[in-house]
């Protein structure tokens, strides 16, 4: 594993590999399945699959690496082994024994013991550490690094966990990346997997408490090989190692993804949202008032919103800049605006809402507020994420070219204070008459590092486990008031997926991009309940489709006056007249792709179709391909299993040309099948370009 470290001013690294071993007389191994894991009397960490199928080959002195900081002249160094590191084995554990850092300046004792033992059909390292020293904490360990992992005779794709999925084929195209979990933005959760069409490689970190880890991996194209190494951030004079888990195993990266879920529900419960929201078919995401304090939606004409919702087919309205501030503007000051209707007139028009059977989502921010604000003037300090200079983390957002950027700090709700602001927030959103809020950025937001010595985390951690708090205690509270209120937030992992209802879509996999693998977290957790991402005021046919075969609600937004301007007479726009001074317009393309009344049409369609088979869109587990045997060109097809029927959706993704396919399912026989604002479907006719097809199975 080649040792990459990130150099600050402050940073003192020091270099040093090799250290002796006394390695014990008899022979070191395990076995775990057809996996056997041995250290040589080179010092060699090797583990070999199914005759050398998968092959690991670790030097010990790359095997783990502890930094450390000294508290008194706050200056870090990295630290090795110095003199012996004592191998012995115990029945099915092999204990790596140290009792000795250096760096070649300084000799610091230390009690750690490395393990490595066999756990569920595979190789766990886990361990702890502690410094016997007043004047140093750890800073970070980074326990186990892995060399030289290879496959032979097949070149292993990665499946990354970065939003709802990535899948790279080639791994040249990954190269090499570094990422902090948990997070939607980086690491959703905290595995990977390589594979190959037979056999795989899980790579996992099974923490019962969750914390901060940062996964790297990095794939060297000469050799084509892989290293890997997770890191702990500690911030302590000790640390218990919880479980990183190495699993080789036969098929396709379902097994990873089965394997870790298994792990996942001993420990966790994801929970059960009201009802309303299986249902939901998804939102018309509304700004009312942009940045630029520009109206655009006065509550009055929510009715409007309504009426364009169910032009749709879309059942809930989520209003972005309802406040006086205007969106992404004065945060965190959420109050009804005058200029705007009022108080009154807002609870008036969601009443009216929810008559249509229309439900209503408020809009807050859960992680930044605005510099400009006296909040931030009396309260920064107490509820902003502190760096490690001891300054705020700034963030700048600008939405007209010809506007001044708006400044904001990032805050932490490890802050009691910031949590209190925010749980006054759901109370004010439930009494307004609003289903939900939702807390934007806390399933997106990167875990950043706080050293506030004031929050409910150790300084130097981050503030997930608060986050997770702060949904189930806003929800708690909002629900005295309304008892199916929900909270929201934007992207997600696998930690706010137990304190979330329903997640609007944002990162990678929610729409369709280069390497999105979408699959990867929705096979691993398919009771995720989630919009697509989609920032235009119409959704095209691919984009439906996309939504529909994944199990995604759908969505459009309004951000601004052109979007208006095309939702209330249809006109189609070019970028000169209507969105001229828009920092991140939608897509004009996309926009001008069909007229806009076709577009409406087709969505309004396929939703009823979704509603008229909830059993599988609304309701269904989705598998994948998992069982299913699709053949075709530009052919895909996805798996909803309820009880003893299984849908499968089938996307002939060519644009003009119809596609000839087939279906088989093993154990299952067909029964029939299905196409939106169609009547009678022969399922093996060919599929119309850029069309769905359901087909129901029984189970025989």
């Amino acid at each position: 594993m080649k040792n990459i470290f990130l150099l600050f001013a402050s940073l003192h690294i020091f270099c040093l590999y090799g250290f002796n071993t006394v390695v014990a007389s008899e022979k070191i191994e395990l076995k775990a399945g057809n996996a056997l894991l041995t250290i040589d009397g080179k010092n060699n960490l090797k583990i070999v699959y199914n005759n050398e199928v998968i092959q690991i080959n670790t030097p010990l002195n790359n095997l783990w690496k502890v930094d450390l900081k000294n508290e008194a002249n706050g200056k870090e160094s990295s630290f090795i082994a110095c003199d012996n590191v004592k191998i012995s084995q115990s029945n099915d554990v092999i204990s790596l024994s140290v009792n000795k850092l250096t760096n070649n300046a300084v000799d610091m004792p230390v009690m750690a013991e490395f393990t490595i033992s066999v756990k569920d059909d595979a190789f766990c390292f886990s361990g702890s550490i502690a410094i016997e020293s007043d004047e140093w904490t750890i800073n970070k360990l980074d326990y186990p690094c892995l060399d030289a992992i290879g496959f032979k005779n097949a070149k292993a794709g990665v499946y990354w966990p970065i939003g709802l999925g990535q899948h790279f084929s080639d791994p040249s195209e990954f190269k090499s990346r570094s990422t902090r979990y948990p997070s939607g933005g980086t690491m959703a959760m905290p595995w990977f997997s390589l594979n190959t069409q037979n056999v795989g490689l899980y790579v996992g970190s099974h923490d019962p408490l969750q914390n901060t880890k940062v996964f790297s991996l990095e794939y060297d194209k000469a050799t084509d090989k892989f290293s890997a190494h997770i890191s702990a951030e500690v911030f302590d004079s000790k640390y218990s190692i919880p479980d990183i888990i190495i699993r080789p195993y036969p098929g396709k990266w379902y097994a990873a993804a089965k394997f870790f879920r298994s792990w996942y529900d001993q420990h966790f419960k994801i929970g059960i949202p009201p009802e309303w929201v299986k249902d939901d078919s998804g939102w018309f995401l509304a700004i009312l008032k942009q940045q630029n304090m520009e109206i655009m939606w006065p509550y009055k004409e929510i009715d409007k919103l309504c009426d364009i919702a169910e032009r749709f087919n879309l059942t809930t309205i989520g209003l972005f800049g309802w406040g006086f501030g205007g969106h992404d503007h004065l945060y965190p000051y959420y109050t009804p605006d005058n200029t705007m209707g009022g108080r009154e007139e807002l609870e008036k028009a969601i009443e009216r809402a929810h008559k249509r059977g229309i439900r209503i989502i408020i809009y807050a921010n859960g992680k930044i507020m605005d510099t400009s604000t006296d909040f931030y003037a009396y309260n920064g300090y107490e509820t902003m994420v502190v760096q490690k200079n001891l300054q705020p983390q700034i963030q700048y957002y600008i939405k007209q070219k010809n506007s001044t950027p708006v400044i904001f700090a990032q805050a932490c709700t490890g802050s009691d204070v910031w949590r209190r602001t925010m749980y006054d927030l759901s109370r004010q959103a439930a009494t307004i008459g609003a289903d939900g809020i939702l807390y934007d950025q806390l399933g997106i937001m990167g875990a950043h590092l706080c050293f506030a010595e004031h929050h409910d985390h150790k300084p130097g951690l981050t503030d997930s486990d608060n986050r997770l708090q702060m949904a189930n205690e806003a929800r708690s509270e909002a629900r005295k008031i309304n008892p199916e209120f929900i909270v929201m937030t934007e992207g997600t992992n696998d930690k706010i997926i137990q304190g979330i209802d329903f997640h609007h879509g944002c990162g990678v996999g929610f729409a369709p991009g280069p390497n999105a693998f979408p699959e990867l977290f929705r096979y691993t957790f398919p009771e995720l309940i989630t919009t697509q991402r989609n920032p235009n005021p119409m959704i095209t046919r691919t984009d439906a489709n996309f939504a529909a075969i994944y199990g995604m609600r759908h969505e459009i937004e309004s951000r601004y006056p052109g979007d208006v301007e095309y939702l209330l007479n249809g006109t189609l726009p070019t970028r000169e007249k209507n969105y001229k001074n828009v920092v991140s317009p939608p897509s004009m393309e996309k926009m001008n792709s069909d007229p806009a009344d076709i577009a409406a049409k087709y969505v309004h369609s396929l939703i009823e179709f979704e509603m008229q088979n909830a059993v599988f869109f609304r309701r269904g587990n989705f598998i994948d391909e998992e069982g299913i045997d699709v053949k075709g060109d530009d052919i895909l097809a996805k798996g909803f299993v309820n009880g003893s029927k299984l849908g499968v959706v089938v996307w002939n993704q060519h644009l003009t040309e119809s596609k000839d396919f087939s279906i088989s399912v093993a154990g299952y026989e067909l029964e029939s099948a299905k196409e939106p604002a169609k009547k009678d479907v022969n399922a093996s006719s060919p599929l119309n370009p850029n069309s769905l097809r359901l087909l129901v199975y029984v189970k025989k």
